[in-house]
């Protein structure tokens, strides 16, 4: 009786470890290790655009590619709006001045989760709408499996991302 209940209780957390396929690299500068969840394809926008989640000890990285024609700088934006809240959460870009459509937001990693980063592993994303360096708004709503498979990727890198850490 004892070893089933064990076994109901232990099954769980091999189910929920199956979904989590990070691809586990080496920083081509730093050779520390990182987690990256590969480029996510997404259809939301009027084009087709790249989604890029990374995390090493030190941060959690999120890069958007948008495709080239659209230009990034440091004042650049990204609002992000949960389902079920008005709440909004607005980020900057973290990279320099591109023209290659990046666009990049960035966490730290640590022992405790930003609450920002923490609430997108927790409530679903609605939308997101970047602001280029012309003030141009590129609208982001995305479809309903795509809110699934970007919470539990991000959910999956940012629990990994804790491992990293120590290491």
């Amino acid at each position: 009786m004892k070893s089933l209940l064990l076994l109901i209780f232990v099954v769980p957390l091999f189910v929920s470890a199956q979904n989590c396929e990070l691809k586990k690299e080496k920083d081509p500068f730093t050779q520390q290790p990182q987690l990256s969840t590969g480029f996510m394809r997404f259809s939301s926008w009027g084009g087709k655009f790249s989604l890029n989640m990374v995390a090493d000890a030190k941060e959690v990285k999120l890069l958007f590619s948008m495709g080239e024609g659209n230009c990034f700088d440091d004042e650049s934006s990204a609002a992000l709006t949960f389902d079920g809240t008005r709440t909004k959460s607005t980020q900057r870009n973290a990279t320099t001045m591109n023209c290659d459509g990046i666009f990049t937001i960035v966490f730290r990693n640590s022992t405790t989760t930003p609450s920002v980063l923490q609430k997108m592993t927790q409530q679903k994303l609605t939308s997101i709408v970047l602001t280029d360096n012309n003030k141009k708004k590129i609208d982001i709503n995305l479809k309903d499996d795509e809110k699934q498979q970007l919470q539990e990727k991000l959910g999956c890198l940012v629990k990994e991302a804790k491992v990293l850490i120590q290491q």
